[in-house]
């Protein structure tokens, strides 16, 4: 296994102890919400390339003709060493500002309990299939469609939705593989 590898593996390893080490026992995640930043303003201007970088396998790219200011939009699936496979959609903004002011508002429709999973639903549709899932959430039941991800996070000009059963999940998720990159590059 490479340094570079290692460092990767070590860095979400680490992570993930830190935030389940911080939880509580009654069932409320607030507190692990509020360990979780989920907007970040940063000068650095993320790429394609960085994410791929990390071993994140693109799917597909989706057209963003109508997802306002954005630039790119792929979907794909990231699998740390000695973990499971996670979905991720990744949309690319020319701006932190403009991830904010334009994107923020079709990530909140399709993410969480409420998320949008139908065609008819949801304001952008391209990808709709692949932001859903069918049954077993978190609260059972199953037979029915369900939102794959729970949060996302915007961190400078991206914005990615992340799988997850429920929001802390998506965020630990999300973070992992943000600090991925900072590792290998």
């Amino acid at each position: 296994m490479s340094l570079k590898r290692l460092l990767v593996n070590l860095s979400a390893l680490v992570l993930a102890i830190v935030l389940s080490a911080c939880g509580n026992n009654s069932g409320d995640n607030s507190s692990d919400m509020d360990l979780i930043p989920k907007i970040t303003a940063s000068d650095r201007i993320f790429t394609q390339e960085e994410f791929l970088s990390t071993g994140l396998k693109k799917s597909k790219e989706y057209d963003v003709t109508d997802l306002p200011d954005a630039e790119f939009a792929m979907y794909g699936f990231w699998k740390p060493d000695g973990t499971e496979s996670v979905d991720y959609e990744i949309r690319f903004y020319p701006s932190h500002a403009a991830a904010i002011n334009e994107g923020k508002k079709f990530a909140d429709e399709v993410t969480g309990p409420d998320g949008a999973v139908s065609d008819n639903d949801v304001t952008w549709k391209e990808g709709t299939r692949d932001r859903r899932t069918s049954g077993f959430t978190s609260g059972g039941g199953g037979g029915s469609l369900a939102v794959k991800y729970a949060d996302y996070v915007i961190h400078s000009n991206v914005i990615l939705l992340c799988q997850g059963r429920e929001s802390v999940q998506s965020l630990q998720r999300c973070w992992a593989l943000i600090n991925a990159i900072d590792v290998t590059n």
